[in-house]
């Protein structure tokens, strides 16, 4: 790698003659941060999620010779042009909203991309062995999203070197400065390729390793596992880790597929990020446009964006929702859902239109959704309809437009999960955000996007046959939980009192109570549950590990004492579950399960229902201090 460090050397001491260069032609002081380097492809670079870009053709030239580009937001670019030439800074920050890229603007940014090229050239020449000249040509605005890979433009198809800083302009922060350099040129395109055969190397022997199986351990000239029979140890981990890559279980078709990753597993991944940025953007985005409506300060901070069937969506919304529905219009059909808790549409439309304080604060405890806050909620809906559709239709592969079709105040609970009842029975890419408003920290947003729209429906676990799988959620994305099926089961065998009868059924279901059970644990982590369980066994209790999707209500016999809530992650989904609980009337103590507590997660957790928290993972000792609490000394 030493063509990659040497070269970044030369970005390191380069930024900062670029600062100091720069702010002393603009008269203001423009900060760069520490560059951050990596090589990657034309592909990689322009499938990023940006808007309108400036791109300055940069010449390579010298005893090297390519051709690269300099890359900013044209927002970025306006506002250095329009503060070289002293416009005014009402203006200015007109024409940065606008994007007015005039012809002016354009020639005074192209100066001070002579400068930051004139400034790579000079320490290229104080710090590379060779004779290096980069030279700014042409600029153009683009698109990145849109650029044909296979051509010559803007930039020709391959690997290249890519610098990236953050700017400041006095007290503004910016955006990114993106420099390509083609690898090439550089003698940077071998060290990718041995890059790219060490992380494969590492990949393979970490798959070996969770296997349990080493190269050593094997027969020598095995290597490639030629000829090899096929032990009955090798069959669980191809089922485990890659189904259908055993060459006597599938087709012929199948087999090349199996032989490397498939391409639709790259693709969805290499989607999958490349939406999520989308989607950050549209939550930024969001909050900007609608705090400047409001006349205040909306943050939108993304929480996660996870694949749901529509039961699994339905779940993860607590209590009284307010839906807004986003036709899909250009080159894509359906519907995108917007929820948001009643009380929050309610603050939110309130804010709009105004309303004192203290008559907010009523509505909202009152939830009194009144023809006027819904008007205003709608607006809010429109807004952000509005910005969802030009951050698509700028940084999106396909054109996307989403239009405000209706709201309607809806129970999640109350809707059948098996139907199309309210919206249709299919999976969903949800992006959940949570709103604050002044400081002040609201509830979640959710926006759910048919999986299949986003070219994201193979996240989606498939549904296999009930007979034979026992319970498999449509729709849940494939995981921990799918992989460490196996595991999972004998978990809950286990805690239900060993093998045989009852306790054999399948995953996730009621086990027939023929015997008492002191402890239910809920939980959507089968493997911690298994350690509380074995705890409790040694402490003298029974359990029975249940699913947050079984009925849990029909399992509260006389015998329970008390019920472990376990969280892979502590999260809304949960809080849901011990909703159900206590809105069926149980008054049993709940211990609230899960990793990274948070003080704002704890008084969340005692406020649906939860009498203790135990942090994850937990011991022996953990377990028998909750139940000591909250059941009184265990007998010796």
């Amino acid at each position: 790698m030493k063509a990659q460090e040497r070269l970044d050397r030369v970005m390191l001491s380069c930024t900062e003659r670029m600062q100091e260069e720069v702010s002393a032609l603009l008269g203001k002081t423009l900060s760069f941060s520490k560059p951050e380097t990596s090589i990657l492809s034309k592909e990689d670079f322009f499938s990023r999620p940006a808007g309108k870009t400036v791109l300055a053709h940069v010449q390579v030239e010298g005893d090297l010779e390519g051709h690269g580009a300099l890359l900013i937001s044209v927002k970025d670019a306006i506002r250095i042009g329009g503060t070289l030439i002293m416009l005014p800074d009402s203006e200015l920050e007109a024409v940065i909203s606008d994007e007015e890229y005039t012809e002016e603007l354009e020639d005074s940014y192209g100066e001070i991309a002579n400068i930051i090229c004139g400034s790579l050239t000079v320490t290229f020449d104080e710090q590379y062995p060779k004779n290096v000249r980069l030279v700014r040509t042409e600029q153009e605005v683009i698109l990145p999203v849109k650029v044909d890979i296979d051509s010559d433009e803007p930039v020709p198809d391959g690997q290249y070197y890519l610098m990236t800083c953050g700017m400041r302009l006095e007290d503004i922060e910016m955006g990114s400065l993106n420099l390509l350099l083609p690898a090439a040129t550089f003698g940077l395109v071998a060290e990718a390729g041995e890059s790219a055969g060490d992380a494969e190397s590492e990949a393979a022997a970490g798959a070996d390793g969770a296997a349990g199986t080493s190269a050593a351990a094997r027969p020598a000239g095995d290597e490639q596992g030629e000829g090899a029979p096929a032990t009955a140890t090798d069959d669980r981990e191809a089922t485990s880790e890659e189904p259908a890559a055993t060459a006597d279980s599938v087709p012929e078709k199948e087999q090349q597929a199996a032989t490397a990753p498939p391409r639709s597993s790259r693709d969805v991944g290499k989607q999958r990020k490349l939406v999520d940025r989308l989607l950050a953007a549209c939550a930024e985005k969001v909050g900007e446009e609608v705090g400047a409506l409001l006349g205040g300060d909306l943050k939108l901070q993304p929480e996660e964006n996870e694949i749901y069937s529509k039961e699994d969506l339905l779940d993860q919304l607590v209590g009284k929702q307010l839906l807004a529905r986003f036709d899909v219009r250009g080159e894509g059909d359906g519907e995108v859902f917007l929820f948001a808790e009643i009380k929050d549409a309610i603050h939110l439309g309130g804010t709009l239109i105004m309303l004192p304080e203290a008559k907010l604060e009523e509505v909202v405890r009152n939830e009194e959704f009144s023809d006027d806050t819904e008007d205003a909620y709608g607006e809010i809906a429109n807004i952000i309809a509005g910005v969802y559709t030009s951050v698509f239709e700028e940084q999106y592969r396909r054109k996307l437009g989403f239009v405000k079709t209706g709201l309607e105040v809806i129970v999640p609970v109350k809707i059948d999960p098996d139907s199309d009842e309210v919206i249709p029975n299919h999976s969903y890419y949800t992006s959940v955000c949570r709103v604050h408003l002044n400081g002040n920290d609201m509830g979640l947003l959710h926006v759910a996007f048919p999986a299949a729209l986003l070219e994201l429906e193979e996240l989606a676990a498939p549904v296999r046959p009930q007979a034979d799988q026992g319970e498999d959620v449509p729709g849940r994305a494939s995981g921990p939980e799918q992989q460490d099926a196996g595991s999972g089961e004998a978990a809950r065998v286990a805690a239900a009192g060993g093998t045989g009868g009852a306790a054999e059924t399948a995953p996730g279901t009621p086990v027939a109570a023929d015997a008492p059970v002191d402890v239910l644990i809920v939980t959507d982590d089968d493997r911690e549950a298994a350690t509380i369980a074995a705890a409790l066994e040694t402490l003298g209790y029974s359990s029975r590990i249940l699913h947050f999707k079984d009925p849990v209500t029909d399992m509260l016999t006389s015998s329970v004492r008390i019920i472990f809530l376990v969280m892979e992650e502590v999260s809304e989904q949960g809080f849901g579950v011990a909703i159900k609980i206590v809105s069926s009337g149980c008054r049993l103590p709940i211990v609230a399960a899960g990793p990274a507590w948070t003080r704002t997660r704890v008084l969340k957790a005692v406020k649906y229902g939860a009498c203790d928290i135990l942090i994850t993972p937990a011991g022996e000792e953990d377990v028998r201090e909750k139940i000591e609490a909250n059941l009184g000394r265990i007998a010796a």
